[in-house]
């Protein structure tokens, strides 16, 4: 089991393909790792499926660390006799917005002393507004963490929210395994 750790802060899942659109670009995010590199989001997960979690609220925290077992294992570690059949992206984001912006310097410090360094490639720390995120895909709900599946172009192709379950993981396995 990984040690994964953000106080007081969680990001993650969503699920309705009711929010965003479907078969819409994936929004420019910008973001940092733990090491202080930055990622840009959808271009630099292009040519790769990606999966991406995202939240902003403490609300979501249980929900969140429900996926992170389950997807690290299937994703990262490849755990299972079919899961090095999946070559994916993944990014758990959890968004700093509004007061909490401030807070982000001391959760990276925090969660660099006591996670495994083996996830911090996977956490991907969001500073800035919700607005254009909020608008463009639909999150409504500060205590469901949201997922997303992006094609190799950044395309949203699976969308999700709340608590891991293992119908929800199908669902992402049925999109991969059918591209």
């Amino acid at each position: 089991m990984r040690t994964f750790f953000i106080i007081g802060f969680v990001f993650l899942v969503s699920s309705t393909p009711t929010w965003a659109q479907v078969g819409t670009q994936f929004p420019m995010l910008i973001g940092q790792l733990v090491d202080g590199k930055t990622i840009d989001l959808p271009e630099s997960v292009q040519g790769k499926y990606t999966i991406l979690g995202l939240s902003w609220s403490k609300k979501a925290e249980e929900s969140f660390e429900s996926w992170i077992n389950p997807s690290w294992s299937k994703f990262v570690a490849k755990t299972g006799m079919l899961d090095e059949m999946y070559d994916v992206n993944l990014y758990f984001i959890p968004m700093f917005v509004g007061t909490k912006k401030a807070a982000m310097g001391k959760i990276m410090d925090k969660m660099k002393a006591k996670s495994d360094p083996d996830f911090f490639p996977y956490v991907l720390f969001y500073k800035g507004d919700l607005g254009p995120y909020e608008n463009k895909l639909k999150l409504k709900d500060p205590s469901k963490p949201y997922i997303f599946l992006l094609d190799k172009n950044g395309e949203i192709v699976y969308i999700t929210s709340g608590k891991y379950t293992e119908n929800k993981m199908l669902e992402i396995e049925k999109i991969l395994l059918e591209n």
